[in-house]
């Protein structure tokens, strides 16, 4: 986990503007800081020190100095590229994952992304031919924003490190705002603000002769071609090399351990190969019915001798971190585990924990989420209109947005539908499942669900490591006939039928509990003074506050449930105080 920052090619700018773009996120790596121009590039990165502590300091070159790189992420196969290259003649003066960039960029180029497994977002820049090359990982984990600047580009791990540059005009992407009240988040490679976009997973930008090319696909989600079938040792042989790499760092780690199937799993593959005195874990524990799998977390870890902490979360959580939450998401998110995250990371901070395995990775490809259960539950296989999918994910209506939005900020809420027609519409030629497979896998994970662990972790010093979303772990899974992805009313088909080797039935193929907040209970009791005074805050004219009021106070009688709106406009309220307060 670090962060890096850049300006490429932009006039006027020096090492003072990137200092200010990495000081705005120093949380993501307070080990060591970084500033070098380099003439064409500017190049930032805020280390935390996770693999080879003393060797590491990034910007960091090549042995010669001509080629230098920024990196965020882990090369997990880095020790295997490292004897490639040195049997090649090259020269290593550190054992850390980041120099095998710049030597893999000398004997490759742009096709060393191949032989990469990992979670990274980086630049390179060549000083011999003034190139250079910022990419990202095949699935989106680690996150990379880039936006025009001052006639060239900048470009960060976060969006606040270009809003942090004195010459960016920060403005509202009021499109991308109104597409929030639909999907709860905001669909990359768009973001709220205007100018700013995602780098999209699988994807990398060259730079060459003063320009930056448009992203280009290195790869894509294997959901076409044959289908292919898996055995339980499949599975477990990618999931146990994809475990061995992973387990390369130099520091405290531990275990988010929520007690569902997919952490489960991981808990089960991991403690073989775990080579520290004991295995941590932390779970959390919420009292509301159908909000915490807790009894099951303890029990896995009676079971695998695993020393379990509770993490009790209560309403006065929300209330304490919300604002923090909010800036550090930087974008609107009505998904509340985003707390969750925020809570379990700050936890593993104060044990002294840097590295935290965690189940992230199934629910996405193999059709795992409740939702899809539910839908897939009352319709045929094949035979259902995508609208309907459309329908079931919005988390606010036209009437809806007809009522609390001012007819200035309305017609930004229009187009949602259309925006969903063309993230589907590279895979209209696959049946209507894994159709929602591509949306989940290239929409939905990069835009909100893969956002939590990487932001939420990284303003406490904290970096995720998913075994599952290892890429040749999630190609197995992708690849997969759809009927081991979700079968007789069952998501995750495949990877439950692989549980049953560890857990009983009961275990494994209870109702899925998902790791979220009872916000809509809350916020009709405890939370209620809470909601009503951020409902209440300035917003820029976008809303009718008094019909927000009236909609909480129809919530809180019973008379409607109107959590899902209501959970998207106390986040929208509080993003715009935060990053717009004085327009706000």
């Amino acid at each position: 986990m670090c962060g890096i920052a850049g300006v490429v090619n932009a006039a006027g700018v020096g090492r003072n503007d990137v200092w200010k773009m990495i000081n705005s996120i120093r949380y993501r790596g307070l080990d060591e800081q970084g500033v070098e121009d380099l003439g064409g590039a500017v190049l930032g990165h805020a280390r935390l020190a996770v693999v080879d502590p003393e060797n590491g300091m990034q910007p960091m070159s090549s042995t010669d100095g001509k080629v230098w790189v920024v990196f965020n992420g882990e090369i997990f196969n880095f020790i295997e590229l490292r004897e490639q290259l040195k049997a090649r003649g090259y020269r290593f003066k550190s054992r850390c994952d980041t120099e095998v960039l710049v030597h893999l960029w000398c004997e490759k180029g742009e096709q060393m992304l191949d032989d990469l497994v990992g979670m990274f977002a980086f630049f390179i820049w060549d000083q011999r031919t003034h190139t250079g090359l910022l990419a990202r990982d095949r699935q989106g984990i680690k996150p990379c924003f880039y936006a025009p600047y001052q006639g060239g580009l900048a470009f960060a791990s976060e969006m606040k490190a270009i809003l942090a540059l004195p010459r960016f005009e920060r403005k509202v992407n009021e499109s991308a705002l109104g597409h929030v009240f639909t999907f709860n988040y905001c669909p990359p490679p768009e973001t709220c603000f205007e100018g700013i976009r995602h780098l999209p997973p699988g994807s990398f930008m060259r730079y060459r002769a003063g320009e930056f090319s448009e992203p280009v696909r290195y790869w894509r989600w294997p959901l076409d071609g044959e289908r292919v079938e898996a055995s339980q040792a499949d599975l477990e042989n990618a999931l146990d090399e994809a475990v061995r790499l992973q387990m390369r760092f130099d520091v405290d780690g531990g275990l988010f351990l929520s007690g569902g199937v997919d952490s489960s799993v991981i808990a089960q593959r991991l403690l073989p190969q775990w080579n520290r005195p004991r295995l941590d874990a932390i779970g959390l524990r919420i009292g509301e019915s159908g909000f915490s799998e807790y009894a099951y977390a303890e029990r896995v870890a009676a079971d695998l001798h695993i020393n379990l902490s509770a993490l009790d979360v209560r309403p006065a959580d929300i209330v304490d971190i919300a604002n923090a939450v909010v800036r550090h998401a930087e974008q609107p998110h009505g998904d509340f585990s985003f707390f969750l995250f925020y809570l379990l990371s700050r936890r593993a901070h104060q044990m002294g924990k840097i590295v935290v395995f965690t189940g992230d990775g199934p629910d996405e490809v193999m059709l795992g989420f409740r939702h899809n259960e539910q839908f897939f539950s009352e319709m045929t296989r094949a035979n259902f209109p995508m609208r309907s999918y459309f329908d079931l994910i919005s988390y606010s209506t036209g009437k809806d947005h007809q009522r609390i939005m001012s007819p200035s900020f309305l017609p930004h809420t229009e187009g949602a539908l259309d925006r969903f027609m063309e993230i589907i519409e590279p895979f209209g030629d696959l049946e209507p499942m894994e159709q929602v497979a591509a949306y989940e896998l290239t929409s939905l994970m990069p835009g909100n669900n893969g956002v939590k662990g990487d932001r939420m972790g990284a303003c406490w010093s904290i970096e995720a490591r998913a075994p599952f979303l290892d890429h040749r772990v999630s190609e197995l899974f992708a690849r997969l006939p759809i009927t081991a992805k979700f079968h007789q009313g069952v998501g995750k088909h495949f990877l439950k039928q692989a549980a049953l080797r560890y857990y009983d039935r009961d275990f494994v193929f209870r109702p899925k509990t998902m790791p979220t907040l009872p916000i809509g209970a809350w916020i009709k009791g405890p939370l209620y003074p809470w909601a009503r005074d951020i409902l209440a805050l300035p917003d820029g004219g976008r809303f009718e506050r008094t019909e927000l009021q009236r909609m909480l106070d129809e919530h809180r009688s019973g008379l409607h449930n109107h959590t899902k709106p209501l959970r998207t406009l106390l986040m929208t309220k509080l993003w715009l105080q935060e990053f717009f307060p004085e327009n706000a």
